[in-house]
């Protein structure tokens, strides 16, 4: 073998020695990169903390890429970048992850870092302080010399920075920046997901709180102190309510329409042990037989053309309150059916076959006299007394009159608040107005009336012109108290002088202007009647 195939074998030896050595480095360079990617994808899938992971992050990659300080910035609200993690490997002691004192920033596009953010373009810079972006703090305990900022882009948007420097010129190569980017990279998504977590908690929390708010609101405007009333007949009312509230009794509730029954039924919900339970009110009356069935029992799908299946009012309120209003206008089909479904505690959907197990307390209400409803054959006897193992007989308005002022009152403070109005006080002759109208309507007339006065009030106190009330009418004399009792005789001899006149204008009416009769029906003779007429000044009548 001559000495050029020796030199020319040796050669070619070496050139695959170096070969198999670049390989082999690439090799560990990529098992590097790879095992960094796995511990970063660890450590970011072990946390959605946000300080927690940019401090996990800029310890790993510490540990891979020697460098001496190495932070997270992240954009605030403003633009601005506030650090969010960061560590000094040189003095374990300086790592800190919980800034004291003011936290470092840069103003929106200041330095390196506000310049990569606006370009999203990555920065590796050998002498960081020649560059005349650089921005150097005065608080640094050590000069940077190399720097690399990488962008952390998620969704296209940045979200932030991640740093590394050193004090050391050309410390970082361009394998440093791919593998950076790679870590930039999961690092902008766990960021993502970090913020997207604490603003999912922040609103379940809000939602809970706000939820403990209703509740807390539901129990105060449905607890017993808000059923507002002092007179005997709602007394008695009150005291059974709480006889019977923590109770899973069925409740009957009779009264006039506006009496208030819905709210006896939401109070005694609100104080059973089924308060964290629905509560469901139907009104009967509302809907014809067909809806009004498939409203309480549901329907399945298919039953009719375009109809999804849809659980009923029974399924809806199982583990609560159902409340049917108005039970007296229900058909009597559907009454069998209620009667079955109180009976089996199940209820089948129409157009289904399957019965579904339902716990349900009922509260029924009705302005009808269900016995004589009973004896005509219009109700189920069987039913009735199912539904009213208790019943409760709610007073009308004009029978509790002792309450209208209060009532009113609690409605003024209410509406004034919810319209954000002023709380006019009543005036005098508002209260009279109050005190005199015969209120057909009830509690639900008065509240409307006190509503309407918050809405179109403009005096200084309300008036009955702006509760809709007059002052005279013909159901009565009204007329304004006297301020002191020291007027009493004035003013009874006032009220006397207009029942008088009123009577005998009546009288006239009737009589069609013959005073003879007139007289004989007042019970007086026509010359009294004479004189009455001429000191009044109706003799010209």
């Amino acid at each position: 073998m001559t000495t050029d195939t020796i030199a020319q074998l040796r050669r070619e030896r070496d050139q695959y020695a170096r070969t198999a050595a670049e390989l082999s480095e690439r090799f560990n360079e990529k098992v590097e990169e790879l095992s960094l990617v796995r511990q970063v994808g660890d450590a970011l899938g072990s946390s959605l903390d946000l300080r927690t992971v940019c401090g996990r992050t800029v310890d790993i990659v510490l540990e891979a890429v020697t460098a001496e300080h190495g932070s997270v910035m992240l954009l605030d609200a403003h633009g601005a970048l506030v650090l969010a993690a960061a560590r000094a490997t040189f003095d374990e002691a300086a790592t800190t992850f919980e800034v004291a004192g003011e936290v470092p920033r840069f103003a929106a596009g200041e330095g390196i870092a506000g310049d990569v953010v606006r370009t999203r373009t990555p920065a590796r810079l050998d002498d960081a302080p020649s560059d005349p972006r650089f921005v150097a703090r005065p608080d640094a305990d050590v000069p940077v010399r190399s720097l690399i900022c990488l962008p952390l882009t998620a969704r296209d948007r940045v979200l932030g920075v991640l740093n590394l420097s050193d004090s050391m010129a050309g410390a970082f190569e361009p394998r440093h920046e791919r593998i950076l980017a790679i870590v930039a990279n999961a690092l902008a998504m766990a960021v993502e997901n970090a913020r997207l977590f604490s603003e999912v908690s922040r609103s379940r929390e809000a939602l809970a709180n706000e939820n403990k708010s209703l509740r807390q609101a539901l129990s105060e405007r449905f607890g017993f102190g808000g059923l507002i009333g002092t007179s005997p007949s709602f007394r008695k009312v009150l005291q059974l309510l709480e006889k019977v509230a923590d109770t899973t009794a069925n409740v009957l509730v009779q009264g006039d329409s506006g009496t208030g029954k819905e709210m006896i039924a939401r109070t005694l919900h609100h104080n059973s042990p089924r308060r964290e339970g629905p509560f469901v009110a139907i009104n009967c009356a509302a809907l014809p037989e067909s809806l009004l069935e498939a409203e309480l029992f549901g329907i399945e799908r298919g039953v009719a053309t375009g109809v999804d299946a849809r659980a009923g009012t029974f399924e809806r309120s199982s583990g609560g309150t159902l409340f049917l209003d108005e039970i007296g206008d229900m058909d009597l089909s559907v009454q069998a059916k209620v009667l079955r479904v109180i009976q089996e505690r199940q209820v089948t959907r129409v157009g289904g076959r399957k019965a579904v197990a339902v716990d349900v307390r009922l509260v029924a209400a009705t302005h009808r006299d269900l016995p004589r409803m009973i004896a005509e054959r219009r109700f189920r006897e069987d039913l009735f007394y199912r539904l009213k193992v208790v019943t409760v007989q709610l007073p009308r308005l004009a029978e509790r009159r002792e309450d209208i002022v209060p009532l009113a009152q609690h409605f003024l403070a209410r509406f004034a608040a919810r319209h954000g109005r002023p709380a006019r006080p009543f005036g005098r002759t508002a209260i009279r107005a109050l005190l005199d109208h015969p209120w057909p309507g009830n509690v639900r007339q008065l509240e409307h009336a006190v509503e309407q006065a918050v809405l179109v009030a403009e005096g200084d106190e309300l008036v009955p012109d702006d509760l809709g009330l007059e002052v005279v009418g013909e159901a009565g004399i009204r007329l304004q108290l006297p301020e002191h009792v020291e007027s009493f005789h004035e003013t009874l001899s006032e009220l006397q002088a207009i029942a008088e006149r009123r009577l005998i204008e009546q009288a006239l009416r009737e009589a069609d202007g013959n005073r003879t009769h007139a007289a004989r029906a007042l019970g007086m003779a026509r010359r009294t009647l004479i004189y009455k007429l001429q000191r009044l000044g109706l003799d010209q009548v």
